[in-house]
Order: structure tokens, then C-alpha cells, then sequence
């Protein structure tokens, strides 16, 4: 097989496949399209596919095989975040006031709390999950960070499945989980820059704050005004518009890698300072586009690079305690504001199902350490299958919390 006939039975298995199986009713109603992806991209992987049929894996998703997948590897990853930051509108919180501020930052902290503490006992009792530039203090942050996500583009698409999107518990979940990722995403910048220049003179550390503030400042008080001015005039169904909102994006996602956060923070930086009034006109253009086309290629990549042994007792026991530790931080983090403030137990556990939704924001931040080795390819996977079993459980148990709620006659 030539390279383009390699490339393009990659694009028919990688996004056909994961969709058609997808559309199957039963599949359907019980996990997310983005799940069945992440599945998809690890059956694809070394441990699965590559066992089963080593010489045609080799062939289709060997290292060099897979290179020309890089570049849009990495586009989706940018413009997932860039998406992220888009749906985060300040709008949807003012609404709910100071209650909402409370369970918001909760369903971050708690989780966070636990997953610090697991963290630490793994780095003590398997210390082989721990990445080779990684202190255990260090990766115990690591693991917490990524125990408290929420994936807001996989709750958006949940809600708008289940027919919650303009109910009042929808509303609440998705501010929530937008001011959950801005939580979440000024934590990993601040300790993916403490990683750079460790090890560095007095000097290079007080810099790296320094970049950070003037990259900031920039983009929000010069290119964000350029931006409002440009797309004023030339909106964003024109080239002229579009062409400079993916300059921003890639410009920002450039200085924030060169500057030693990450190529995915400037894209989430890129979304937010888009001016609200263009930022559905650009979710209905790329969000299809890149959760379709350009994610399944970022799965692929993330499933190539992914070992992992189900019979292992080290991985079966950290999958196990991601699980419950990422669970309880979630309902803890969720439930005690909840019914503080007078939410009802159905509502409150409602909300708390919510929370638990993973998915692609998972993939993205364990990508993120295991890329800085914080954590182990072993920790990797057991984290990616505890975000694969949190994100399946939402959708049944929010069927069995509706059918309590139907026969006890609960507070909708």
C-alpha cells in the first residue's frame, strides 16, 4: 500500500467506524459518540489490534505509518480547546449567583482533593506509575488535576440528548462545568510552567510568571480589540474573518507553547477572548468539523502510544481507585452545596451525575502529563479507562435517577 492509501484506510477506520457502531439504538442510548472514539483509538493501539494482527497493525499504525495523522493530531487538539473556550460564556453564571459559585468551585476542589491524596499513596505503593521528570508530590497534583475534570463540550452533547439543555439542572451543570475548566485550566498553567526550568537558575523561574502575565495582557487587551474590530467588519461567514480567527487560534497556541505552557492552553485562551457575539456563528462552523473529522485522529494518535496489560493487578487496582475516588469527589463536591442551598435529593444527585462526564478533556490532560512525563504510560491508561467508565455511567444513571424521580413524585 502507498502512504495515501494507508492515510485514507486510516480516515475510513478511525472516523466510520466509531459513528456507525455509534448509531446502533441500543449503543446509542447508553454511551456518548466521543466514548466509543476513545475506545475505538486504544482497540486500534499496541495492547488490542496490535496483538491480534501484528503485521497488518504495523502496517497501518506503526509510527512512520502515522505521521501524516501529527499535524492533524495536533489541529484537533487546539481547536478542541479553542471550542472549550468558546462555550465558556460568563453569561450563563450570572443567573445563578453565589449558589452556583459555591458548587462550581466544590465539584473542582473535592475531587482534586482525593485525587491528590490517591495520588500520593500510588506514587508510594507503584511508584513505576510515576513519569521519569515526576517528584511524587508532583504527580500526586498531577492526578488530582485530572480527577476533577468535567468535560463541557461532552455534557453539552449529554444534555442535549437527554432533553435537559434549557432545563434549570442543565443550565446549573453547564455552568458549572464551564466554571470548573477555567479552574482547571489556570491550575495546569500554573504547574505546567512551575515544570519548566525546574531545575533552572532564581532568574529563569521569576520569568516564567512574567511570560505568562504579558501573554495574557496581550491577548486580551490587544489582539482580543483586533479581533472585535476585524470581525465587525467582516464577520465570520466570509474567508477574511474566519482566515483571522485561525490565526489567532495558532498564533496563540504557538507563543503558548514556546513560552512552556502548552499549544492547548493558548487555544483555550483564543476562545475566550472571541467577542460573545461571534461565538455560536463559530461553534455551529467548527465545532462539527472538529469533533467529527479532526478528533478521531487525535484518538488514533492517543491509542498508538498506549500499552496497557487488563490482567495487570497494579492497573486493574489504579483504574479501580481513579474510579472511585473521581466518583466521590464529583457527588461530595456536588451534593453537600446542593442540598445546603435547597436542592432536592433528585436534583442534587442529578447534578452530580452530570458532573462525572470526562471524555475528550480527560484524553486531553493526561496527554499533557504523560507528554511532560509527570505520569507513566502505565498510569495513562488506567486514568483513560476510569474517564471512559465515569463518562458511560452518566447517561444510565441519569435514566435511573428520572425514573425515581417519575415514581416518587420528586421536585423536577
Amino acid at each position: 500500500m502507498s502512504a495515501t492509501d494507508i492515510f485514507f484506510t486510516q480516515a475510513l477506520l478511525v472516523i466510520g467506524l466509531p459513528y456507525f457502531i455509534w448509531r446502533i439504538r441500543w449503543i446509542r442510548s447508553l454511551i456518548p459518540l466521543v466514548v466509543l472514539q476513545i475506545l475505538l483509538g486504544l482497540g486500534l493501539g499496541p495492547s488490542l489490534f496490535g496483538k491480534l494482527a501484528p503485521d497488518l497493525w504495523s502496517l497501518l499504525f506503526s509510527d512512520v505509518a502515522m505521521q501524516p495523522s501529527l499535524g492533524l493530531s495536533w489541529m484537533a487538539i487546539v481547536l478542541f480547546t479553542f471550542l472549550t473556550g468558546l462555550h465558556w460564556q460568563t453569561s450563563e453564571l450570572k443567573p445563578l449567583g453565589k449558589q452556583l459559585a459555591w458548587m462550581s468551585f466544590l465539584s473542582f476542589l473535592a475531587p482534586a482533593f482525593l485525587g491528590t491524596l490517591a495520588g500520593l499513596f500510588m506514587a508510594r505503593q507503584f511508584p513505576e506509575t510515576m513519569g521519569h521528570h515526576a517528584n511524587p508530590w508532583q504527580f500526586a497534583i498531577a492526578i488530582g488535576l485530572s480527577i476533577s475534570v468535567t468535560a463541557l463540550p461532552v455534557l453539552g452533547a449529554i444534555l442535549r440528548e437527554v432533553g435537559l439543555m434549557e432545563h434549570r439542572l442543565g443550565r446549573m451543570s453547564i455552568g458549572m462545568a464551564a466554571v470548573n475548566d477555567a479552574i482547571l485550566w489556570c491550575f495546569l498553567s500554573i504547574f505546567l510552567a512551575s515544570q519548566v526550568n525546574g531545575g533552572g537558575t532564581f532568574h529563569a523561574t521569576l520569568m516564567i510568571p512574567v511570560r505568562i502575565v504579558v501573554y495574557v495582557f496581550i491577548m486580551l487587551f490587544v489582539i482580543k480589540p483586533i479581533l472585535k474590530w476585524i470581525l465587525k467588519h467582516c464577520g465570520i461567514a466570509g474567508d477574511g474573518g474566519l482566515v483571522t480567527v485561525f490565526v489567532a487560534i495558532f498564533g496563540s497556541a504557538l507563543v503558548s507553547e514556546e513560552i512552556g505552557l502548552h499549544a492547548a492552553l493558548g487555544g483555550f485562551l483564543a476562545g475566550i477572548i472571541i467577542p460573545h457575539q461571534f461565538k455560536h456563528g463559530l461553534i455551529e462552523r467548527m465545532e462539527p468539523l472538529t469533533v467529527v473529522l479532526l478528533l478521531p485522529f487525535f484518538f488514533a494518535m492517543t491509542g498508538m502510544k498506549t500499552s496497557f496489560d487488563a490482567t495487570s493487578d497494579m492497573f486493574l487496582i489504579i483504574t479501580l481507585i481513579a474510579v472511585i475516588v473521581s466518583v466521590a469527589g464529583k457527588f461530595i463536591g456536588i451534593l453537600v452545596p446542593a442540598r445546603i442551598t435547597g436542592e432536592s435529593w433528585s436534583d442534587s444527585l442529578t447534578l452530580g451525575i452530570l458532573m462525572q462526564t470526562k471524555g475528550m478533556m480527560e484524553v486531553l490532560i493526561l496527554t499533557i502529563f504523560r507528554d511532560a512525563n509527570i505520569i507513566s504510560t502505565t498510569c495513562f491508561s488506567a486514568m483513560m479507562f476510569m474517564a471512559i467508565i465515569t463518562t458511560s455511567l452518566t447517561m444510565p444513571l441519569l435514566r435511573v435517577v428520572t425514573f425515581w424521580k417519575e415514581r416518587t413524585g420528586a421536585r423536577a
